[in-house]
């Protein structure tokens, strides 16, 4: 396994021989990485092109991109080019590329990461430290390396991996194409990430913009009802289409006031009577309102006035309750 320190890149080759062809195809290239970042790409279909840019520049037979996974402690492959889709599971499953290595053996991956130089490996089949990776490696048929480190702003993102299905000596000339590359992919690695991002962001911002529209929907149709002289009974039947399940109202003596539905899907009196009129801060709840989760699969919202619980609203829990759900509840609290 040897590290290698490339002098400066130099896409012209040695003497600037490279020809216009050549040279055109390598600019297509990178400018082919932009605008899959430009053009909102996900990161995985970014990682693929820089994998995929790779095999066919620089012809080798498989390729593939490494970047750290959540844990950070190893690398694993997102994108690749030639790689089967078993070798890659059967790597990030159960032959991960360890970043610190198990003492004994350090991938050529690790390496290249941790060192951000270059690490060619000739022939893995004469390389100890390649032991735990050599059945994956014969099953996907590569016997030579070259791991690149993408390095960004000065930090290491990832490993840019090209593989030889036979036994090769990489040269200079290999190594430094594959390094100018890697530099540009590593510019396309961040790029796509903090695009992704502001998708996720952005998915996230309508996500809750588009429950604030709901919930004020949901408060004025209660507020309509109550306005039109609908009484608690025309509040419980729309909070219950609104929630689609049967609702029941009780003051604070116990007493009902109201209910809709099946009176079988409503807590009886001892389910009621259970949970205490004033909330115990340790009940379980939903984040940041007043409902609790009682007993037997139910769920109660108290009702004040003047800061006195005047009332509680009962409905059943039920597996898709959501937060829309919970909003309504609260909402019709309010109006109650």
């Amino acid at each position: 396994m040897q590290t290698r320190s490339p002098e400066g890149p130099d896409p012209a080759g040695p003497g600037g021989a490279e020809s216009h062809t050549e040279l055109r195809r390598w600019l297509e290239a990178v400018q082919a990485l932009s605008t899959a970042v430009s053009a909102g790409h996900s990161l995985r279909e970014v990682l693929d092109l820089v994998a995929d840019t790779a095999r066919a520049l620089l012809g080798f037979d498989f390729c593939g991109v490494l970047i750290p996974d959540g844990s950070g402690r190893n690398l694993v492959i997102k994108g690749w080019s030639g790689l089967s889709a078993e070798y890659v599971a059967r790597v990030n499953s159960d032959r991960p590329v360890r970043l610190h290595g198990d003492g004994v053996h350090h991938a050529p991956s690790s390496q290249a990461y941790q060192s951000g130089l270059p690490v060619a490996v000739r022939d893995i089949a004469r390389e100890p430290q390649f032991t735990p990776w050599g059945g994956v490696a014969r099953e996907q048929g590569y016997r030579s390396m070259l791991s690149v480190p993408l390095v960004a702003g000065g930090d290491v993102v990832g490993t840019l991996n090209s593989y030889h299905s036979a036994v090769h000596d990489f040269t200079d000339r290999e190594v430094e194409r594959l390094t100018l590359l890697a530099n540009h992919a590593a510019i396309a690695l961040t790029s796509a990430r903090m695009v992704e991002e502001l998708q996720q962001l952005n998915v996230s911002l309508r996500r809750q913009r588009d429950l604030l529209t709901k919930s004020e929907r949901i408060h004025q149709r209660l507020l309509a009802v109550a306005l039109r002289a609908g009484g608690l009974d025309g509040i419980v039947q729309a909070l219950a289409e609104l929630v689609s399940r049967p609702v029941l109202v009780e003051d604070a003596r116990g007493a009902v006031l109201a209910r809709t539905g099946s009176p079988s899907e409503l807590p009886g009196s001892d389910v009621r009577a259970a949970l205490p009129l004033e909330e115990d801060p340790s009940a379980p709840r939903a984040p940041g309102t007043g409902i609790v989760r009682a007993e037997g699969g139910y769920i109660a919202a108290t009702v004040r006035l003047a800061g006195e619980v005047v009332a509680r609203v009962w409905l059943p829990r039920g597996a898709a309750f959501s937060s829309l759900d919970e909003r309504a509840l609260e909402h019709a609290s309010i109006v109650i």
